[in-house]
């Protein structure tokens, strides 16, 4: 029996390059391609803005933005009410029009917005929660009270990590009835394939020899990047001829590029910006390393592990849940920037011990992007 097309809008406040947007324009790509009714409403920032500005199906509002301020209340109505109003004109043209949000502030905004524009299917996939251990009190019962309240009016949830999950079945009345866990897909293609083709470089033993480090990540508070300088400094005292390379930006730029000039590290510590492939830089790295405080399961993690990159991180969200500590890379607790250094430090040394981790078969088929748009599919039908 052939299946009814599907007609849904994404909602997400900045293209930016993270694993919640990619997971957007992926979606958006491969029910584009099956001739579905899909849409998907951003606001205007973000560098991944130029893949999509030109697309008759991709909205763009300029008061949508993910920052939250006390000062642009007006604003933020303004960007509410006009959420409303296009979702209740493409509902008349779309009845059986399904709303999928993703990230925090678009989650809130997106379903309440569907809510009132009448429509009766929305979805909200979790990234990882807006509250978390490391915020005052008040700022976590706010931002959880708002998430509970909206809950009630969530028709399913999607979870990329086990760890979302429960926590979800943990702090709200019926998630276990209505949540799947669909991981997060990457671009498989763009990184398994150079991966079967690097050449060996890493040659721990040779002291002279340049040993790259890198990450992936937004410079915000969330992806605590001074903990990953700290842990640097510390390796490079021991091997000066280690580096680290960090791709992204962010509001503490200027922070973080103070502190590399105060610890004279300039001609250690590359700043590359955002780049749209990574693949021709992270390839050349000997180890990824993260130190972020909260997460959902960052695509950062799977794509290292498929350029064979172990992984160095904080226990942190979902990342135990592909990094297994001693087995393809090393996992930390929080806020503990010395372990993470002497796991670096551990793989300079240990030339047997970082090949070992750099070459476990690890199993990601959950990751392949048709295998997320597949589920996202089954999904949409179920709620049809």
């Amino acid at each position: 029996m052939k299946k009814n097309k599907i007609s849904v809008v994404y909602i997400i406040t900045k293209l930016e390059l993270g694993g919640a947007q990619k997971v957007c324009l992926s979606l958006l790509e491969g029910l584009e391609k099956s001739q579905n009714n899909v849409f998907l409403i951003s606001g205007t920032e973000g560098p991944l803005i130029q893949k999509v500005a030109h697309k008759k199906n991709v909205i763009l509002f300029n008061n949508l933005v993910r920052e939250i301020s006390l000062k642009s209340c007006y604003k933020e109505l303004r960007a509410f009410f006009v959420l409303i109003k296009q979702l209740r004109m493409l509902k008349k043209k779309f009845p059986g029009l399904i709303v999928h949000t993703h990230s925090t502030k678009a989650g809130l905004l997106g379903r309440w917005a569907a809510f009132f524009a009448g429509i009766k299917k929305r979805v909200h996939t979790i990234h990882g929660y807006g509250f978390n251990d490391h915020q005052n009190k008040l700022a976590w019962f706010i931002i959880y009270f708002l998430e509970l309240i909206s809950s009630f009016i969530t028709t399913h949830f999607v979870c990329v990590s086990q760890k979302d999950a429960t926590t979800g079945i943990k702090l709200f009345p019926f998630f276990s009835k209505k949540y799947s866990i669909i991981h997060a897909a990457v671009d498989w293609n763009n990184f398994y394939q150079p991966a079967r083709v690097i050449k060996e470089t890493f040659q721990p033993a040779h002291k002279e020899k340049i040993i790259s480090f890198g990450t992936i990540s937004c410079f915000k508070k969330q992806k605590n990047l001074f903990d990953l300088l700290q842990a640097f400094h510390k390796v490079y005292e021991k091997h000066p001829n280690t580096r680290l390379e960090i791709i992204g930006d962010g509001i503490l730029r200027s922070d973080i590029e103070q502190w590399i000039a105060q610890h004279q590290l300039e001609h250690a510590i590359i700043l590359h910006g955002w780049q749209p492939n990574i693949v021709p830089i992270a390839q050349h790295w000997h180890a990824l390393v993260m130190t972020s405080l909260w997460e959902g399961l960052p695509c950062t993690i799977v794509e290292a592990r498929l350029l064979k990159l172990p992984v160095i991180s904080y226990k942190t969200g979902g990342i135990p849940e592909v990094i297994a500590h001693g087995v393809n890379g090393l996992l930390y607790e929080q806020k503990d920037w010395p372990g993470i250094a002497d796991g670096m430090i551990k793989l300079i040394e240990q030339e047997n011990f970082y090949r070992q981790l750099r070459y476990h078969t690890d199993n990601l088929e959950t990751f392949k992007n048709q295998n997320m748009v597949e589920k996202h599919v089954d999904l949409y039908h179920h709620l049809q």
